[in-house]
């Protein structure tokens, strides 16, 4: 069976962002939630161009990357981001942020949810992967297809959560 390429783009993203939330939300080892093999790989390629160190009072802005698209990855209300990431190689612009919020898993979900299909995003079939609150995007421009995701953990009363876009850069909102 053939996987469609918006899905193996998805289940990819998917498996970076939960990997980089696993990363630096907790002392305590994870099971490997990676659908293949290829994933894992793009999970263990991603290097970071900024991130934020712990401070006792972490502002929203400390955290936010020079030069990031926070029209196409806004910081949800009343969260702190904890760390970002931006590249734009000039044939593809990549956009990572993660944050913590006291708001629900589903309300965090439902305003990237507005977000992204304001901006053209098709929302893929599921809500989760294994346990974790999750959603991809998909949008195909110019017969390139551009990805977003949300994925979100609860710990100690506190939903932690990354998004994630890659995008061509003449369409970053």
């Amino acid at each position: 069976m053939r996987i469609p390429m918006k899905k193996t783009l998805a289940l990819a993203c998917s498996a970076a962002i939960l990997a980089a939330v696993a990363g630096c939300s907790s002392t305590e080892s994870a099971p490997s939630t990676s659908p293949s093999d290829s994933s894992s790989q793009v999970s263990a390629s991603a290097s970071p161009t900024a991130t934020a160190k712990a401070s006792a009072s972490p502002s929203p802005s400390s955290a936010i990357a020079a030069g990031f698209p926070e029209d196409l990855v806004p910081v949800y209300t009343d969260s702190v981001p904890t760390a970002s990431s931006f590249e734009d190689d000039g044939q593809l612009l990549t956009a990572s942020l993660t944050a913590s919020s006291s708001s629900s898993a589903e309300e965090i979900l439902a305003f990237y949810t507005a977000h992204f299909e304001k901006l053209g995003f098709t929302a893929l079939e599921g809500d989760a992967v294994d346990s974790t609150p999750a959603k991809d995007f998909a949008r195909t421009t110019d017969s390139e297809t551009e990805t977003a995701n949300v994925s979100v953990i609860t710990r100690e009363g506190s939903s932690i959560y990354t998004v994630g876009a890659n995008v061509l850069p003449g369409t970053a909102e």
